[in-house]
């Protein structure tokens, strides 16, 4: 039924039924699944060997666009001050580290140059 300018009347109209897009996906994803479920990895297999590129392509495809990535660390739950403890602390330990065992110096040849030319009067 139509109003007098055309158009149909609520729930008149001769287009689509109610529901029939929803069932054709579903139909849809259930057979693509079925079929999935025979031959997929075969495809998969195929498509692997003969068309890498392609399978690539089809495997970012699948990847999410951004990929958040958190890391976690032992320090990562600590708040300011108790990070300012643990800095405090640690420093304190390397102190007392370097008291009791001195650290090996390395030299290098230009350290002997620098302390030559400190030793002639030149900088």
């Amino acid at each position: 039924m139509r109003r007098s300018n055309g158009t149909f009347l609520p729930g008149h109209s001769t287009g689509r039924p109610k529901g029939a897009r929803n069932r054709l996906q579903s139909s849809f994803l259930y057979a693509l699944a079925e079929d999935f479920e025979k031959h997929g990895a075969d495809a998969i297999k195929i498509c692997r060997i003969e068309e890498p590129a392609r399978y690539v392509q089809i495997v970012a495809s699948l990847m999410p666009r951004e990929l958040e990535i958190e890391h976690q660390t032992a320090t990562s739950d600590l708040d300011d001050e108790q990070l300012d403890n643990l800095i405090t602390q640690i420093r304190q330990h390397l102190l007392t580290q370097s008291e009791t065992k001195p650290m090996k110096v390395i030299e290098t040849k230009s350290d002997k140059v620098l302390l030559e030319r400190k030793a002639n009067g030149q900088q």
